[in-house]
């Protein structure tokens, strides 16, 4: 394992950096409840409904077109930060361009108060994290395959606009109440293939560690082929119960997931099906 922290420095900061920024609370965002924000106080602001790695969500009601809105404002931290403030610009120009069923639709940003924001389609449902929790174990393989389906074309609306999500894990994909459709959302660390400059410092690593590929782990060039590695993890997570590199330590899943073979996910759900084995095998 020390090999590991030589050849990857940029993993042993990962999750100082993470509980750096999630534990920051920036406790006046409290005060937005009840505002009108956006192009002549096109949005008021409800109630705080979540809290990412790179700001705070509230939901809010566009009267003009009697519809609930997702607000996402950048952290407090990000204020300082021109990484942080660009990479957060570009979540909104990039994911305007995205169009489709399976894609959270992203409506415009701003400034409110000094602090920027993203106005998005509000989804009414749970994540599949959620999800998975209540389900307690393996959904049905159906089940499982029929959500996986989605999140690639959603994908692959994404990949054709060159947009890479670089942070596909359970808890970016909702399941609407009505009808269990699926959504992506939170492309907020997405990255424009065709940029001529990285907005991410080079080698440094960005993603969630039980579903980021080797590639992204190693601090490389990326493109759809690491999101498809991310929906494999996914899938043999929703049809064995667990995911498949796991370890106690951030850098112990890292290196799990760069040098040790995962076990074949029928050996842990005999119904799993050798289709479906190879399915898997051939994302991950």
């Amino acid at each position: 394992m020390p090999h590991f922290y030589r050849k990857y420095p940029t993993s042993g900061i990962l999750q100082r950096e993470r509980n750096r920024t999630q534990a920051h609370v920036i406790e006046s965002w409290e005060e937005l409840i009840g505002q009108q924000i956006g192009p002549e106080g096109r949005y008021t602001v409800r109630r705080r409904v979540g809290e990412g790695g790179m700001g705070v969500v509230f939901e809010a009601w566009e009267a003009e077109r009697e519809r609930s809105v997702a607000i996402k404002v950048l952290s407090g931290d990000g204020l300082s930060d021109p990484e942080i403030l660009q990479r957060f610009r570009r979540e909104g120009s990039r994911f305007s361009r995205l169009r489709h069923p399976n894609v959270v639709r992203v409506y415009g940003m701003g400034r409110a108060r000094g602090l920027l924001y993203i106005a998005s389609e509000f989804v009414d449902g749970v994540n599949l994290y959620d999800r998975m929790k209540e389900q307690g174990g393996a959904f049905p393989i159906d089940q499982a395959l029929s959500i996986c389906r989605d999140i690639a074309v959603g994908l692959d609306v994404a990949h054709a606009s060159q947009v890479v999500h670089r942070d596909l894990k359970p808890e970016n994909v909702m399941l609407t109440h009505d009808g269990d459709i699926v959504k992506l959302l939170d492309f907020g660390i997405a990255k424009d293939l065709n940029a001529s400059v990285a907005l991410t410092v080079r080698g440094a690593y960005i993603g969630t560690p039980a579903y980021s590929s080797p590639e992204q782990i190693r601090g490389e060039t990326i493109d759809g082929r690491s999101d498809v590695f991310s929906l494999g993890v996914i899938l043999y997570e929703m049809v064995t119960g667990e995911v498949p590199f796991k370890g106690k330590r951030t850098t112990e899943i890292l290196y799990n997931t760069i040098k040790v073979d995962p076990i074949n996910p029928s050996r842990i759900n005999e119904s799993i099906s050798a289709p479906v084995a190879r399915l898997i095998a051939q994302m991950i």
